[in-house]
């Protein structure tokens, strides 16, 4: 293989390698590091010298492009785009309005068997019955409310029930 060949096979791979950056998945990145591997291999069997230089070269490369990605990318302006600003200790998992709709009254949107979507307050609301099913355009009420899990019945049997 001639050098200008290795020269190539070595620049492929350093741009593969670049823009797995931008093209998440692995398989950019695993390319051109098979690039990078073959062009080292193929510059021992032109000169042990050069293949030296060049395995010395990709992983000094490697350790500073990869201490620059962390510490630069972060700060540049697509890295504030693909990279998550903020950690998840705010973060809640349930919406805490839910909780204000206990008592109130509604239409099924959907069927409910036993869960479905009602219209609460003029809202889309994703419900579940105590397993019975109510038919859509029913009158339900919302008996509890655990998290996002909003429990209804039809309004008569709550009002039978004395709720």
């Amino acid at each position: 293989m001639g050098l200008d060949v290795i020269i190539i096979l070595t620049a492929a791979g350093v741009l593969l390698m670049l823009a797995e950056v931008f093209v998440p998945g692995g398989v950019v990145g695993t390319i051109g590091l098979i690039l990078l591997a073959i062009a080292v291999a193929a510059g021992f069997f032109h000169s042990p010298t050069l293949g030296f230089i060049l395995l010395a070269g990709s992983l000094v490369f490697g350790v500073i492009a990869f201490w620059l990605w962390l510490k630069l990318l972060p700060k540049t302006a697509i890295g504030k785009k693909i990279i998550l600003q903020q950690d998840a200790a705010g973060w809640t998992g349930c919406d805490p309005d839910k909780a204000t709709l206990r008592g109130r009254e509604g239409t099924a949107h959907s069927t409910l068997r036993p869960s479905g979507i009602a219209l609460i307050d003029g809202r889309r609301v994703d419900v579940v019955t105590r397993g019975e099913m109510i038919a859509a355009d029913a009158a339900i009420r919302v008996i509890e409310v655990e998290g996002n899990r909003v429990v209804v019945t039809a309004a008569e049997t709550g009002k039978r029930d004395g709720r």
